[in-house]
């Protein structure tokens, strides 16, 4: 059948494209014709959305929206507008397309013009760029000279700079003959009679005729006197040195020289020389003992605590010139660069103030920082930090040990059977005594970690330190240092030293120390002796004495730790199980944390790994004191009272106490 109202289908029951509605109500308006966005289609088709409303869905290359109401990037105009269509912005190909908002949607203005270009279309090179901006694209900066020219600004085509006066060049770059670049170019000003020209260099100096000087050649230079139109006439003063004076032609000596030649300096003066005398020695009054220098390098005497040529500061250690006061800073203490390890003496910074190593503080250095201890030189930090086992963070450095010591029967592995902890011999050495013989000194192995020392409690780390190699054939004493600074982490990607509390943590729960022996190529035979790691101990311990034992830490320990670095529980608490502990992140435990005894007030002890209560009292039994024993009665809850005894007067009644399971069990028998 032949369709009408804009309608189509085997039915007439759907629009024709172009169309929209809902031909099945059978009324002469149910296919309205697509606004795309206007009557003036930019989308052949539309689809109906729900009643009323409808989207284009084909929009023409160019233009955008729900219903091709606007113009896609890169196209302008106003397709609202009856008789408007969109159209392709033009920037002359100086935009990149794919970049939104490269050009003004309603105007075409391109917005974002690349290639130092600039103008509606991008079709000019921007200011301070010339060249051609639409075929060669090749817009270059105009490099106007600062001094020579008028603005940074050229000429669009050709890349002339606007010049000031008396300035030439493309980008205004040089003077004219006769004139000295500067803020413009000025006139050189050469003296007529003593100029060879009346051009200058670019710093104004004229080219001057023989025995004439000056930048504008306009006096005579030494040797020479009587300045005319014709130039200077030489001096006739050979015992002088040529000296005479520049207006009579009087032979004279050079500045500050006496002597029938000229030959010595007058007294307060250095550094003789023919031409231009000798110079002023100008010694500090305040720092210096006398006026006079040293004739060839000019150094004055200095008084104690002066220093430098004229004695005009303070020498190193002291302070406020010219008092000159002593700085008083510790070398343990003091930052590295103020000090002279030879002098054992260390500078101030110029308000006075000592400059301190990281964990010290003090006006003078000379005190460790809250949470610090043990202050000595090899430090870098000056103080190390407290380790008490991360439970606290309070500490000082115990006195009255001695360093002893302490030797191994082993020749190179300190293993399992030496395992201990080593924590009183931090601040000590490992002492060993090496000889190898090999084909050639000289291999891979004399690159490889030197020590390796294995230890830790719930975190087992490996650290190592280098040490050079010794020479082959000779017997060599070895020390390592028991302090962080030069020990690395093994097999790790950074060469960072390991930390202080790790350090102490593997010092904590020894479990090996391996000593390198063998070194070269085609190594035939070593030889390792006299081990021995230091130890601290109380004088009366110490039988053969030794040097005072330093850096050794007495922690102030939080409730349930004892020991030097808080690494013992007090009594009264055990150590928590691994499985009750988190072990991630930062915060985990370097050791298993003390916890206090269950045993209901029945205990004031119980089993350090286990946390069973030993010696129940008032009656009580079990693995926490938690039952009353055989023969009582009552419920434990902490009271002494809590168990009373059984009355039972008819007959005597015998129990048997078994234990199962953990469970306590009374029989009668």
């Amino acid at each position: 059948c032949g369709c009408a109202h804009n309608t189509t289908g085997p039915h007439c029951d759907q629009c024709l494209p172009g169309f929209y509605g809902d031909a099945s109500e059978g009324t002469p308006d149910d296919c309205q014709r697509c606004s795309c966005p206007l009557t003036l289609a930019f989308s052949p088709t539309c689809v109906l959305q729900r009643a009323g409303e409808f989207t284009c869905d084909q929009c023409q290359l160019g233009y955008a929206g729900a219903k091709c109401e606007r113009c896609a990037d890169g196209y302008y105009g106003d397709p609202a507008e009856p008789g408007r269509r969109c159209l392709a912005c033009e920037c002359n190909g100086n935009m990149d397309p794919a970049e939104a908002g490269h050009c003004d949607g309603r105007t075409g203005e391109c917005l974002k013009c690349l290639g130092h270009t600039a103008g509606l279309h991008c079709e000019r090179c921007a200011d301070g760029f010339y060249g051609d901006a639409v075929t060669l694209k090749n817009c270059q900066a105009c490099g106007c000279h600062g001094d020579g020219s008028l603005s940074t600004v050229c000429h669009v085509i050709t890349g002339q700079c606007e010049c000031k006066a008396h300035v030439i060049g493309q980008t205004c770059g040089r003077c004219q003959v006769r004139h000295l670049l500067g803020n413009g170019c000025r006139l050189c000003e050469c003296n007529q009679s003593g100029a060879l020209s009346a051009s200058c260099d670019e710093e104004g100096r004229c080219q001057c005729i023989t025995g004439v000087t000056g930048d504008k050649c306009d006096r005579c230079e030494r040797g020479y006197y009587s300045f005319t139109e014709s130039g200077c006439t030489p001096c006739d003063c050979a015992h002088t040195h040529g000296n005479c004076n520049a207006d009579t032609g009087e032979c004279i000596c050079p500045p500050h020289t006496l002597g029938l030649k000229c030959e010595e300096c007058e007294e307060g003066h250095w550094g003789h020389n023919d031409v231009s005398g000798c110079k002023v020695c100008n010694c500090s009054a305040a720092g210096s003992s006398s006026s006079r220098c040293e004739l060839q390098s000019g150094q004055c005497r200095c008084r104690p605590h002066f220093s430098g040529l004229r004695c005009d500061r303070c020498a190193l250690g002291y302070k406020n010139f010219p008092e000159c006061t002593a700085c008083n800073c510790s070398p343990d203490g003091t930052r590295e660069e103020f000090c002279d390890p030879a002098l054992g003496v260390c500078g101030c910074e110029d308000h006075g103030r000592c400059s301190c190593k990281e964990n010290v503080g003090g006006s003078g250095c000379d005190e460790c920082k809250t949470g610090t201890f043990g202050l000595t030189a090899q430090n870098p930090a000056g103080c190390s930090p407290c380790f008490c086992f991360g439970v606290s963070s309070v500490c000082e450095e115990l006195g009255g040990l001695i360093r002893v010591p302490v030797s191994s029967d082993h020749t190179h592995h300190i293993d399992s059977h030496y395992r201990k902890p080593f924590l009183l011999s931090y601040g000590g050495r490992l002492s060993y005594t090496l000889a190898f013989f090999a084909l050639d000194g000289l291999g891979l192995a004399n690159h490889e970690p030197q020590v390796l020392m294995r230890g830790g409690h719930l975190r087992k780390l490996v650290i190592y330190t280098e040490l050079p190699a010794p020479e082959n054939g000779v017997r060599t004493g070895q020390e390592v240092p028991l302090t962080e600074h030069k020990w690395k982490y093994f097999n790790s990607v950074s060469d960072e030293a390991v930390s202080h509390a790790d350090f102490m943590s593997v010092l904590s729960n020894v479990e090996y120390i391996i000593i390198k022996a063998s070194y070269g190529s085609g190594l035939q035979q070593s030889r390792i002796s006299n081990i021995s790691l230091d130890t601290a101990l109380e004088a009366d311990e110490a039988r053969q004495g030794g040097d005072e034992a330093r850096l050794v830490e007495a922690c102030e320990c939080a409730l349930g730790y004892a020991g030097l670095s808080c690494q013992e529980c007090a009594p009264g608490f055990y150590r928590q199980a691994v499985s009750e502990l988190s072990m991630k992140g930062r915060k985990r435990p370097l050791i298993r944390p003390c916890v206090p005894c269950r045993c209901n007030n029945h205990s004031l002890s119980c089993d350090l790994d286990t946390g069973e209560c030993l010696g129940c009292q008032h009656s009580t039994a079990g693995e926490h004191c938690h039952v009353c024993t055989a023969g009582y009665y009552g419920k434990v809850q902490g009271s002494v009272r809590d168990c009373s005894l059984c009355t039972c007067p008819l007959r005597e009644i015998k129990t048997k106490t078994i234990y199962k399971n953990k469970n306590l069990f009374k029989l009668l028998i």
